[in-house]
């Protein structure tokens, strides 16, 4: 029989990119081991969950209450009926884990933690700070396995620890599925009715708060006022989306401004970018900011996106404390060209082949479930 893995974030698993990050990387994994998820409430993407039927594994729902502990009690009957070989946690920080990390421990399962972000806004204040330290201190403790998609979000979820025993594994993606292609392009942009002629900024990613979605439509709206042939892509859907939709109402109704919501193939509409925007607040690393560099595409994001995550010459980090105007500037000035096709092999050599990471992943399962 297969071990069997349950991959679960520390909320509503299959709503952003965690959930694409952990499934392309134990797809590969499926002739070894059973990969079930976790998922709260509402079907986030159904087809993201029927892929993962096909491939042998299993959705475990828990229902949307507005009882915490309901919830908890939920998750843990799963964890128990189910009897998990290992619980693979997706977080941001050692708070928003640590009950799923307790309901783990308490099931009889080996834990692995892996950190996805460099700073959240828990943590923050006295009592903050104070209630992350404690946090941290007791997931170094109970946690089997360690993971970090970079050094950066090590050093933030584990803290003042030894940090050799923290296995990076880069987000790796499927390359060829973001290759440059003419074709594609031209499709996609007559289907949203963008000039060929027109220069296209996007941006891919949950409208959330840590996307700085307010710094984002800052931005549109003074690149919009220095050039009329700019267009914006916006692909993802969160919370934000009806601030935003309200303060670029305008630019919206006017057909430059598209806002898709949520797509199953984002690489598609990368192809009919011409820059890529990440003015991120926090990020552990971006896997979206691979993909457009896969592409070849300009990309310009805040510094808080790791050094790591830079592999073509033409990524760029800017301070978000410059400000609207000097990002818009610093766009503007761009030549808006795609490198050329050797940005795969580049990203392949930087390590962020799908296919690496899920064989560091393999080894690391085949070794906590002897």
């Amino acid at each position: 029989m297969k071990p069997k893995i349950l991959q679960m974030g520390a909320d509503n698993f299959g709503a952003g990119g965690r959930s694409v990050i952990a499934y392309n990387m134990t797809r590969p994994l499926t002739n070894d081991f059973q990969v079930d998820f976790l998922a709260i409430g509402k079907l986030k993407n159904p087809s993201f969950h029927r892929i993962i039927e096909e491939n042998g594994g299993h959705v475990q729902h828990v229902k949307e209450v507005s009882s915490k502990i309901k919830r908890l009690r939920s998750i843990y009957s799963i964890l128990k009926k189910e009897k998990y070989d290992i619980v693979h946690i997706n977080v941001d920080d050692a708070i928003e884990g640590l009950f799923n990390i307790i309901l783990s421990k308490l099931s009889g399962a080996k834990i692995v933690l892996h950190a996805h972000t460099t700073s959240s806004s828990r943590g923050e204040g006295f009592f903050g700070r104070l209630k992350m330290l404690s946090a941290k201190k007791i997931v170094n403790f109970l946690v089997d396995y360690k993971m970090a998609c970079s050094l950066e979000a090590a050093d933030y979820l584990y803290g003042d620890t030894d940090l050799s025993d923290v296995a990076i594994i880069k987000n790796g993606i499927i390359i060829n599925d973001f290759l440059y292609n003419e074709e594609l392009r031209q499709n996609v942009r007559e289907n949203l009715n963008i000039p060929m002629e027109a220069i296209v900024l996007g941006t891919v990613g949950r409208l959330s708060y840590p996307k700085n979605p307010e710094f984002m439509v800052s931005l549109i709206q003074t690149l919009f006022s220095k050039a009329p042939n700019f267009y914006f892509i916006w692909i993802g859907d969160g919370e934000e989306r009806a601030s935003i939709e309200k303060k670029l109402d305008e630019e919206i109704k006017s057909g430059r401004i598209l806002l898709l919501g949520k797509q199953e193939q984002p690489a598609q509409y990368l192809q009919a970018m011409d820059v890529f925007l990440l003015p991120s607040l926090y990020e552990g690393f971006g896997i979206v900011n691979i993909e457009a560099q896969a592409s070849g595409l300009p990309c310009v994001v805040s510094s808080a996106v790791p050094d790591s995550a830079s592999v073509n010459s033409n990524f760029y980090r800017l301070l978000l404390s410059d400000g609207v105007e000097k990002w818009s500037e610093f766009i503007t000035s761009l030549s808006f060209e795609r490198l050329p096709y050797g940005s795969a092999e580049k990203i392949k050599e930087a390590g962020f082949d799908i296919e690496d990471s899920a064989r560091k992943l393999r080894t690391i399962y085949q070794k906590l479930a002897k």
